[in-house]
């Protein structure tokens, strides 16, 4: 169908969907998806609309104020909105862009976390992939195409992981963070101080903190204390090593600290995490007439 907003030129496409009650109770879900071509008249200016809003541009210029910023997408671009914050952007003549409205279970949240990551306004390595896939989707529908609810989460799943995904770029390089985590790694039994992880890749603490928590999604202490629970993990399951030296070994002086931490992430205690991960292991050994083998593990 054509859109009926000024500004949009009559080459454009736009297609509506109404999601069933378990795609909106369980599934992200597309509410639109279009392929805009532009005039300068084109704007849009809202205090609040429900749904979030992906968008790539192909061509040409956007000019978007959001969140008490102003900022200009250009080709290449991909903007993450929640539209349910006041929003206004306006087309220069010659844009064009795909977009998608979409909502969900948790869809809100998890796109706040990928704009405290990446910004609202996004430039990576991995934005193309993303603008293909929007592209895709608008010409599958432009060809009468029929999905399910569960293959059109689908096509969303695969763009936040897209976004949540490191970029090539960003994969290769030996970055800051890259270089903490391998120290906390080699370094799992040791006291690890957020100024001892900063100053191993000459960084400001307050600094390092930020750009660690912005890549992971974790503060660096938070960062440690999970991959102390899951080598505990490991060795509960694949070693008969006592509490006492599971916890000094991952870097707690006494089992008890262990045994809170455990409990607190895990829900459990690591007794009997060990009893239910042991016994199930047991179970698929003997359904598959392999014997089993108590073995210790390489580091984390």
């Amino acid at each position: 169908m054509q859109s009926v907003d000024p500004g949009i030129r009559s080459e454009s496409v736009c297609f509506p969907f109404t999601p069933s009650q378990t795609a909106r109770e369980l599934l992200f879900y597309p509410t639109w998806c279009g392929h805009y071509y532009c005039t300068a008249n084109y704007f849009m200016k809202r205090d609040s609309y429900p749904p979030l809003l992906i968008a790539y541009i192909r061509k040409g210029r956007f000019r978007v104020e959001y969140r008490g910023e102003f900022n200009v997408a250009e080709a290449g671009d991909i903007l993450l909105l929640d539209c349910i914050e006041p929003h206004y952007y306006h087309a220069e003549d010659g844009l064009e862009f795909v977009y998608m409205h979409f909502e969900g279970s948790n869809a809100r949240e998890l796109c706040r976390r990928i704009t405290d990551r990446h910004g609202w306004l996004i430039r990576r390595d991995n934005n193309t992939l993303i603008g293909n896939l929007l592209y895709d989707m608008v010409r599958f529908y432009d060809e009468n195409g029929v999905e399910t609810d569960m293959q059109r989460s689908a096509r969303i799943y695969r763009m936040f992981d897209l976004l949540l995904s490191p970029s090539a770029a960003e994969q290769s390089a030996d970055t800051p963070v890259e270089q903490a985590i391998q120290y906390i790694r080699s370094h799992i039994g040791q006291p690890i101080s957020v100024e001892e992880l900063a100053s191993t890749v000459c960084l400001s603490a307050s600094y390092f903190a930020h750009m660690f928590k912005r890549r992971t999604g974790f503060s660096p202490a938070d960062y440690v204390i999970n991959s102390r629970i899951e080598r505990a993990k490991v060795l509960l399951v694949r070693t008969q090593k006592p509490i006492a030296e599971i916890a000094e070994e991952v870097g707690y002086s006494t089992s008890g600290s262990l045994i809170n931490l455990f409990v607190k992430k895990v829900g459990t205690s690591p007794r009997q995490y060990r009893i239910q991960h042991m016994s199930k292991a047991i179970d698929a050994v003997c359904k598959t007439d392999v014997p089993f083998i108590d073995t210790d593990v390489p580091e984390l």
